[in-house]
This record gives C-alpha cells, sequence and structure tokens, in this order.
C-alpha cells in the first residue's frame, strides 16, 4: 500500500474478481455451445463486453497509482463499451432462454416419433377446451394391422404407418383439434366440434384412406368416440367411453 492518493482499495479488486469469474463462465457457456451457432453469437456479445469491463475494473485499481489521465479517458470508455454490450447480450439471452424454454415444453407435450401430442400434451389440450365451455368430442383410434406390417416389412415400415397415419389426421382435423399418440398404435383426438355428422364424416374419411396405406395387407384403423359433457367430463371418463365405442366397431371387422 502507498499513500492515501496511491492507495489500492479492496472493493476495487474484488469488483474486478468477480467480473473476471463473470468472463471465465461466460466462456465456459459459449464452449458449451460451439456446435449451435445460432446460439454462440450472444456469448460473444456478452464476453465482449465483460473483457471491456474486466480491463475497465482492472484500470480503476491501478489508475491512483498510475495517476494519467489517458488511463482514466481509456477507463471510461471501456467501461461504457462493455457495459453496452454486456447489456445488448444480456436482451439477447433473455429472448434465447425464453425461445429455449418454448422449445423444452415443446419437446416435453409431443411425441418423438410422430411429432403429435403425447399424454402430458394432450391433458393441457383438454384442459384448454374445458375452459373454452364448449362442446366437443373425443375419439379413440386403434391401428389395425400393425403386427402384420411389422412382421412383413420390418419395424421400420411399421413406424412409418404410425407416422403416416398420424400426419393423415393431422391434415384432416386441421384447425379443428389435436391429435394425440397414447400407446404403439393408439391416438386420441380432440375434436373441438359439436356436430356427431361431421365427426362420422370425419372417421369415415380417416378409415378409407388408412386402408389405402396397404392395399395389399388387412390394415385399417377402429375408432370410437364419446362427446363432452354428455358422456363426461373429465378425460379419463370420456376415453373409457371412446375406448368401449372402439372395440365395438373392432368387433365389427
Amino acid at each position: 500500500m502507498k499513500g492515501e492518493s496511491g492507495m489500492i482499495e479492496p472493493r476495487k479488486i474484488i469488483i474486478f474478481v468477480f467480473v473476471l469469474v463473470l468472463l471465465f463462465y461466460t466462456c465456459r457457456l459459449l464452449y458449451a455451445t460451439r456446435n449451435k451457432n445460432d446460439k454462440a453469437y450472444v456469448f460473444i456479445i456478452m464476453i465482449c463486453g465483460l473483457s471491456l469491463s474486466s480491463i475497465a475494473t482492472f484500470l480503476d485499481i491501478i489508475a491512483k497509482i498510475i495517476n494519467d489521465q489517458a488511463v482514466y479517458n481509456v477507463l471510461r470508455l471501456c467501461f461504457t463499451l462493455g457495459s453496452i454490450f454486456y447489456i445488448i447480450g444480456i436482451i439477447l439471452w433473455s429472448g434465447l432462454t425464453k425461445a429455449m424454454i418454448e422449445e423444452l415444453e415443446q419437446i416435453a407435450s409431443t411425441d418423438p416419433l410422430t411429432g403429435a401430442l403425447n399424454r402430458n400434451g394432450l391433458e393441457k389440450k383438454f384442459q384448454e377446451l374445458i375452459k373454452k365451455e364448449k362442446s366437443f368430442f373425443l375419439c379413440v383410434c386403434d391401428l389395425d394391422g400393425t403386427k402384420s406390417i411389422n412382421d412383413t416389412y420390418g419395424h421400420i415400415e411399421g413406424d412409418k404407418f404410425i407416422s403416416n397415419t398420424v400426419n393423415l389426421m393431422v391434415g384432416l382435423v386441421e384447425a379443428k383439434g389435436w391429435v394425440s399418440r397414447t400407446g404403439g398404435d393408439e391416438f386420441i383426438i380432440l375434436f373441438e366440434d359439436d356436430k356427431e355428422l361431421e365427426i362420422e364424416r370425419f372417421l369415415g374419411i380417416i378409415r378409407e384412406k388408412v386402408k389405402c396405406f396397404y392395399p395389399q395387407e388387412n390394415v385399417g384403423i377402429s375408432v370410437g368416440y364419446a362427446h363432452f359433457p354428455e358422456d363426461g367430463q373429465d378425460l379419463e371418463l370420456l376415453a373409457k367411453t371412446a375406448d368401449m365405442r372402439m372395440y365395438e366397431d373392432k368387433k365389427t371387422k
């Protein structure tokens, strides 16, 4: 330590060390995203800001010792630019974090094979429909002949059969509802319509088109549906009612 004019303040050293630690941590984040160019630029901007800030905090420590106006000028410039870069990086990081959270929520709600809703996603959409206080249909669908496809053409072709069926359903339901995969070749459709003729027409089209996937094989789809709120007011009861009707449909084939 020197005299009063040349004394190094401990708080400035603490700030300098803190900025260095933050810089090191941000470099680690950049390394972790090295294969994701759409995310790495955010950390590069933050690193630029922290690098300038670390220079500024270091100069702030030694400024009184050197006591040169040029040092103070560089200090102010580095601190100003560093703050601007870091704030921009934080703003971009906030948007990136929001997008990542939405992406994780999407992954948690969808089936990895088909992209349809999974059970978790189905329950969320069901609750959304309940809140609208409007009637709708819940349809249970079960593919017929999947085992035959697997045995004849292999499991990859069987998965393709399932995925093609989902794509068909999604294309037909469009904005009127949602498709979910609840098992291997089992599906539940939430159909936001209260006309029974419409749901019968919709399911009839699905039956005909699924048969066309492998006309040389005995494939098809069995369906059953339940109406909210007449057939039940919770997901389990509606699914159970629709499932019973689906098995009745399967017995007729």
